[in-house]
């Protein structure tokens, strides 16, 4: 005999323990979901390295560096990943002599032979010796290299490169303006004697010489350079109808023009831990392009070019 619970049962489609609101479904994932979220950071070690999650997801556990080889004419960043239990300074300096990847149309300036001697960090100082090979086939683009490769790792403010011993001598202003190669797709940087933020921003708009190569549009005028006590550098400038055609136009390039303007303030100057991007108060460029760099604080890019693409390009 059905009981009257039966019978209400079997009217909302099926027994009481088999139903589930779809309230109750909702409720039970974002229980799994907190849950499962604290399980992750709970994982993460303090430095990062080893973790229940890094060894399931072990792309996790590497650490991009940045060296700077050539093609030709231009110094060209690289941004490479490398094991996180392996990434030290003495990786880095091996990694850098060792060359770029075949197959990506770069050069590496460092002659042949060249071989580190001892590379120490002393807080945020970091001295490399190299043998004397180096020193009788450096050229200048050569020096300015092995500086900014040696600059890119993380907290160091001054690098002193020493070959056999004897301080190598260089004017190296430490500050590169990266403007963006459309054809090959990547970013290279031209070095400037340039040392003040405002001036630096100046040779940024006054654009490349290379016709090759695409920076902001020449109309654009600096309103405000601001560093603050918080290491943010605020920039500021005018938003011109150029501007706005550039970036309806070629979305693609104009996220990597202000990637490279981003990445000029956060070489070469120590004091500076991130930037801030302003176009008279515009939030996107266009139709929306580039509104996650707009307004918002902007540490150095982790990939300036991405090793692994370049190869595209290498017979154009």
């Amino acid at each position: 005999m059905r009981t009257s619970q039966d019978s209400a049962n079997a009217s909302e489609g099926g027994p009481s323990h088999v139903r589930r609101s779809p309230r109750r479904i909702r409720a039970a994932v974002l229980v799994l979901a907190v849950i499962g979220a604290g399980y992750v950071g709970r994982s993460l070690a303090a430095d990062g390295t080893d973790s229940a999650l890094v060894r399931w997801l072990p792309w996790l556990g590497r650490t991009s560096v940045t060296l700077f080889y050539g093609d030709g004419e231009y110094l060209v960043p690289v941004s490479r990943t490398v094991p996180r239990d392996a990434a030290t300074p003495e990786a880095l300096v091996d990694t850098f002599l060792a060359g770029p990847a075949d197959g990506t149309g770069l050069i590496n300036l460092i002659p042949e032979g060249t071989i580190a001697r001892s590379v120490l960090l002393d807080g945020s100082v970091l001295t490399v010796d190299l043998s004397g090979t180096y020193g009788a086939e450096a050229s200048a683009m050569t020096t300015e290299a092995v500086y900014q490769t040696m600059r890119s790792w993380p907290g160091i403010d001054e690098v002193s490169v020493t070959v056999d011993g004897v301080l190598l001598e260089t004017n190296t202003s430490g500050h590169l303006l990266y403007f963006y190669d459309e054809q090959l797709d990547m970013l290279v940087a031209q070095p400037t004697n340039r040392i003040r933020p405002a001036d630096l921003l100046d040779a940024y708009l006054e654009g490349p010489a290379d016709t090759r190569l695409t920076g902001l549009p020449s109309d654009l005028e600096p309103l405000r350079v601001d560093l603050g006590g918080n290491e943010l550098l605020s920039l500021s400038l005018t938003f011109r109808e150029s501007l706005r055609s550039f970036a309806v136009d070629h979305p693609e390039s104009v996220r990597r023009v202000l990637e490279g303007l981003i990445a000029t303030f956060n070489t070469g100057f120590p004091e500076v831990g991130a930037v801030l991007l302003d176009f008279e108060g515009h939030n996107t460029l266009g139709l929306g392009q580039c509104a996650n760099l707009l307004n918002t604080v902007q540490p150095m890019p982790e990939v300036l070019n991405d090793e692994r693409l370049l190869s595209r390009y290498a017979e154009t």
